[in-house]
């Protein structure tokens, strides 16, 4: 076997190709929607001035309250309750919650022009002796074809960087109209969420009711315990006995009158 001989072929292309891109932004803004329903309640009537007057330092003193500004709050299955002390209230509040999702999608076509010239070089491989049957035609068009593949995947590399560059250059405006679509998209499908909530809050608002107006009257009745403590003391009652036993407060005192 004699020694290799490379042919080399040298291809070059005008290009005047256009093409046509799809830039695509996808924005995905998640929230959560909250429905509440709401009751007040008056109390100014219903319970003595010396007992609402106790039940501020007996909620102050509970950890299940919880101070939140000039209220405190209590919070039970399903929603809260919170007590006003300036305007003597109780305020029940039952809430139904859900995570929202909404996407922006937005997508523009660029397109343009590849010009230029590519340049491609292939190279086929013969023998002096044309061992393996490979003449030094055969060589050639090897080398031909090989320049004419290289032309091609060039091509295709000029194209894809002329749209990658496209893509990066579009995208970012993209990204910002795909942000607002997505936060308007959101807003109106919490607010559509929103509604339907209400609806269900609205069916826990007996629960919740009973549940928050158990835990007040159980503050409530410490602070009635107090404020009778506190009379009796301040008339400088004898026999001063309380006990509580099953929830049921019994306070004993004897007062001259």
């Amino acid at each position: 076997m004699c020694n290799p001989r490379r042919v080399r072929v040298r291809a070059t292309r005008q290009l005047a190709q256009a093409w046509e891109h799809e830039v695509r932004r996808q924005v995905t803004r998640t929230g959560q929607a909250v429905g509440e329903v709401r009751v007040r309640e008056p109390l100014g009537s219903s319970v003595g001035g010396p007992a609402l007057t106790a039940l501020a330092a007996v909620l102050r003193a509970d950890p299940e309250w919880e101070r939140v500004g000039e209220t405190f709050v209590h919070r039970v299955d399903g929603g809260h309750v919170i007590y006003h002390p300036a305007a003597r209230e109780l305020e029940i509040v039952a809430t139904a919650t859900a995570d929202v999702e909404a996407t922006g999608d937005v997508a523009r076509t660029v397109s343009g022009e590849l010009t230029g010239d590519v340049e491609a070089e292939g190279v086929g491989v013969y023998y002096d002796d044309n061992w393996g049957g490979t003449t030094e035609e055969d060589a050639r068009r090897e080398a031909r074809e090989r320049a004419e593949a290289a032309l091609e995947t060039a091509t295709r590399e000029r194209a894809r960087a002329a749209r990658d560059a496209a893509d990066e250059r579009e995208g970012a405006a993209l990204v910002g109209a795909a942000e607002q679509q997505a936060e308007a998209a959101l807003t109106e499908a919490t607010a559509a969420r929103e509604r339907e909530l209400r609806a269900d809050a609205a069916t826990r608002l007996a629960t919740v009711g009973v549940q928050g107006r158990n835990a007040f009257h159980r503050a409530l009745a410490s602070a009635y315990r107090d404020a009778i403590l506190a009379f009796a003391r301040s008339r400088r009652a004898a026999g001063i006995s309380c006990t509580e036993a099953d929830g049921v407060v019994d306070i004993e005192f004897e007062l001259q009158i």
